[in-house]
């Protein structure tokens, strides 16, 4: 019997198993029930939301399928939400179909990416660098 250890788990079937249990419990979260909700520690802290401020209910939104409420509540949820399907993708369709794994063709992911830092960038700039000026 082989011996087990964490050591031997792959990078991605950990990003897949984070990633899937965000997207289930997003799936259980009831949508409508969790707009007042911020876990976010810097809005606690300082009163300002953050570029991630919103993203739980983004998810739960997006689980939903409510697209307009998941923008509204963080512009950038569709592309983390993208990002957390890839992962759990990755992670379990080598499962299924016998250890074929998965690739992002790299111009998708360069789109993705210069996305992604653009909106959260905005963001930043929104809703903490107008305040440190």
């Amino acid at each position: 019997m082989p011996k087990f250890s964490v050591s031997s788990i792959r990078k991605e079937d950990i990003e897949g198993i984070i990633a899937s249990g965000a997207l289930i419990t997003s799936a259980i979260l009831p949508h409508g029930q969790v707009d007042s909700l911020n876990l976010c520690p810097w809005y606690h802290l300082t009163g300002h939301q953050c570029p991630f401020c919103g993203m739980t209910r983004g998810f739960v939104a997006m689980t939903h399928i409510d697209f307009q409420a998941a923008i509204d509540f963080n512009l950038g949820t569709p592309l983390v939400y993208i990002a957390f399907v890839y992962f759990s993708l990755r992670s379990i369709i080598p499962i299924i179909v016998g250890g074929k794994e998965i690739q992002m063709p790299k111009p998708a992911y360069n789109i993705w990416l210069v996305s992604t830092i653009v909106v959260f960038g905005v963001m930043a700039w929104e809703r903490i660098g107008r305040y440190l000026l």
